[in-house]
């Protein structure tokens, strides 16, 4: 049982220092400003969430996914886009507070 419990706490602690210095190095060696980053995730997340609404419109077999799943993964698809539009202000704000921007009005 010791040796179970020391196995484990060695995995959470290699863990935990490979996630700090991955995090680190990432900071380092980051080929971009924050804001860029920023941009360019956002960019990505809007794109591929465009891609997967255009491909669940403009489905070939329109009747054989007219049902539950279809409908279910509708709300997915608006659950993500309404959770990335969240992250995106958050982000937004933690940076305009950073850098002490006044915050603007949010819709």
């Amino acid at each position: 049982m010791e040796q179970q419990d020391k196995f484990y706490k060695g995995l959470f602690w290699g863990a935990a220092l490979g996630a700090a210095t991955g995090t680190i190095m990432g900071l380092l060696f980051a080929p971009y400003k924050g804001r860029e980053t920023q941009q360019i995730i956002s960019g990505k997340v809007k794109s591929m969430l465009d891609k997967a609404t255009e491909l669940y419109e403009n489905s070939e077999h329109e009747d054989a996914y007219n049902n539950d799943a279809k409908m279910r993964s509708q709300e997915i698809i608006d659950t993500a886009r309404d959770e990335a539009k969240k992250i995106l202000t958050e982000a937004n704000t933690i940076i305009r507070d950073i850098k002490g921007y006044p915050k603007t009005k949010e819709n």
